[in-house]
């Protein structure tokens, strides 16, 4: 009896032993989890705008002192992809030159790579015009108007089989009567912009009227249709008339980004309105408005960027309620509304304050294009000055300071920062 309980006494103090170097083992054999890769691809251009040639190439550190070249080096993309894209992950997803279809692209090795393709058979999105919303990492809506501007499609993807999930058209009523010019509204703008809040499950589609097609068209309001991301019902729709529209209403986000969400939830829509006298449609002053977190109605106690000269151009979300935007302003810079003019400049809004920092940087030449991209505290902000070659500043969030990365030789013109990772 007692040799028995001898005998259970060294199992049962050895067990914990066994269990402890069984468990250090498995801890140890356990594969650690990759972390994602970050890098970026550079887009560029050059020639004529009837004949322009887009490359791309990608770096991993932009604020490297030194000098990027797209001679001999780079991919040749004007032939299969337009420049605006939406991007996630890895991957570029867009209507490409081939605009009966819709596809996932990787750009690898100096040229583009079809991972795959979607072609359309029913309702088609134009290319270039539409809008998007992710709702979760592999479930993406696609907005945008039909070809006579009267009704506005969407599309549900499953960017993983790359599989259309449903179609159909936005429930969304045409505003009657006549407004300040007397004119009726006739057609919907192009794509709208579109968001997703996660917090309530809400798809955000914002979308205006107008009285003509084109530049000549009119429009004094825009209005924001809150959607059921499960059968794309339209919930509810509110109106803005303390802005003519969207500061994005062709392109949707495809090029540059024109909302965003703070941290605290708000959401905010860069929109624009045409100056008083003005010579042509494009010369805008530039507002902020917002929809605060969990509400369905514009707070109108906040109108951002108040009394302010210049155009929105881009917005983007920094921390401490603070946002990075991309203005052009003809009367600041000392020059005119032409799109080749160096008449923009970056600057730090406070949403707080609706105080306006400037950052001393040269006046950029650009007002379709992408160049500021945040990553952590570090903002990296990309210019097309008049008399220096095109370079990315590094702008520390955290001291205020800028200061020079990575340069891109002379003869291109510098077009957008894409964030990737692998």
């Amino acid at each position: 009896m007692k040799k028995i309980s001898f005998y259970l006494l060294a199992i049962l103090f050895a067990m914990p032993i066994l269990f402890s170097t069984s468990c250090e083992k498995s801890k140890v054999e356990e594969p650690e989890k990759q972390k994602a890769t970050t890098y970026y691809d550079l887009w560029a251009s050059t020639g004529s705008k009837k004949n322009t040639t887009r490359l791309v190439q990608d770096v991993n550190d932009l604020g490297q002192d030194t000098v990027i070249s797209f001679k001999n080096t780079g991919a040749d993309v004007t032939s299969q992809l337009n420049f605006g894209s939406i991007i996630k992950g890895d991957y570029y997803y867009q209507i490409p030159k081939a605009t009966d279809r819709f596809g996932k692209y990787q750009i690898k090795n100096d040229q583009v790579q079809i991972v795959a393709e979607i072609k359309f058979t029913n309702s088609t999105l134009q290319d270039r015009k539409y809008s998007h919303a992710w709702i979760d990492d592999n479930t993406l809506v696609l907005f945008g108007s039909d070809g006579n501007y009267q009704e506005v499609f969407w599309k549900k993807l499953n960017t993983e089989s790359m599989k259309i999930l449903a179609e159909g058209t936005l429930d969304i009523p045409k505003p009657s009567g006549k407004h300040k010019d007397k004119a009726e509204y006739k057609y919907i703008t192009t794509s709208g912009l579109a968001s997703y809040r996660k917090a309530d499950n809400k798809i955000i589609y914002s979308y205006a009227y107008k009285t003509a097609k084109g530049m000549k068209g009119k429009t004094y309001d825009f209005h924001v249709a809150f959607i059921n991301p499960a059968d794309m019902k339209v919930e509810k729709i509110i109106d803005e008339d303390r802005a003519e529209f969207m500061a994005g209403t062709s392109y949707g986000e495809l090029r540059q980004n024109k909302t965003f969400f703070s941290s605290n939830g708000d959401y905010y829509i860069a929109c624009n309105s045409v100056l008083p006298g003005a010579k042509k449609r494009t010369q805008q002053h530039g507002n902020l408005v917002r929809i605060k977190a969990g509400t369905t109605e514009f707070d109108k106690s906040y109108l951002g960027f108040k009394g302010k000269e210049g155009k929105i151009i881009t917005v983007d979300y920094l921390k401490d309620n603070k946002a990075l935007l991309y203005i052009e302003d003809p009367k600041k810079t000392g020059t005119d509304w032409s799109s080749k003019s160096y008449n923009c400049y970056y600057a730090i809004l406070d949403l707080t304050t609706d105080n306006v920092t400037e950052i001393p940087l040269p006046f950029s030449q650009g007002i379709f294009s992408q160049r500021s991209i945040v990553d952590g505290d570090k903002v990296y902000i990309g210019i097309n000055p008049e008399k220096t070659q095109p370079i990315i500043y590094v702008y520390d969030m955290n001291s205020g300071k800028a200061t020079k990365g990575l340069k891109i030789a002379e003869g291109y013109s510098f077009d957008r920062i894409v964030k990737l990772s692998k």
